[in-house]
């Protein structure tokens, strides 16, 4: 926010502190984005086959972080999935596996299940109570037995594109913000050059 009004101010007031600040702080996203993009495309085939392992660790330390809790939830609802490789991976987490004295033991998230909203307004977090001690054919009439792992990773491979047009787009628009800044503290209007004294800021 403060790297936008920082622009805003600039290429208004045409004052040079603030484009150099916004320019300087475009420059470190752009150059971010290009070590992020850089790692991505040479540790590709690493993240491909890391990302079961990542999904199982979340599963694992399901309940320790509400983000992360919210985060497997969303791509389990999203996906139509359970666990990392499969449904039985949450026999992993301690609190789900069914030698846990907690009430949950033997049982699944909501966001497992097939219809967690059961024809109601909310979610029934108990739709899931009892799943894993449920062979394979009564449990798949209640829950997602197909892991999130395959799944995401397909969708990653098809939508890799996508997600690349977009961040060129994003690098672009950003570098011609960059330019454009550069140009007004290289060229500024005289005319508006009393607008940096206004805002308290230092005027070039």
């Amino acid at each position: 926010h403060f790297l936008s009004l920082a622009g805003c101010l600039g290429a208004l007031c045409e004052n040079a502190f603030l484009l150099r600040c916004f320019s300087g702080g475009v420059l470190a996203f752009l150059v971010l984005e290009a070590v992020v993009g850089a790692l991505v495309v040479a540790l590709w085939g690493r993240l491909q086959d890391g990302l079961e392992h990542v999904l199982r660790l979340a599963v694992i330390h399901y309940q320790d972080d509400p983000d992360l809790c919210f985060l497997i939830d969303q791509v389990q609802l999203g996906l139509q999935c359970c666990g990392a490789a499969s449904y039985q991976d949450w026999q992993q987490n301690p609190y789900f596996n069914c030698s846990s004295p907690g009430v949950q033991a033997c049982s699944l998230p909501a966001s497992c299940c097939i219809d967690p909203w059961e024809g109601g307004a909310s979610v029934n977090d108990q739709c899931g109570f009892g799943a894993l001690g449920l062979d394979e054919d009564a449990a798949q009439r209640v829950v997602h037995l197909e892991g999130c792992g395959p799944l995401l990773l397909r969708w990653l491979r098809s939508n890799i594109r996508t997600v690349g047009c977009y961040a060129v787009v994003v690098v672009l628009v950003q570098g011609v913000e960059l330019l454009l800044a550069i140009q007004l503290v290289r060229f500024p209007c005289p005319c508006l050059l009393t607008c940096g004294e206004q805002t308290g800021f230092p005027s070039p």
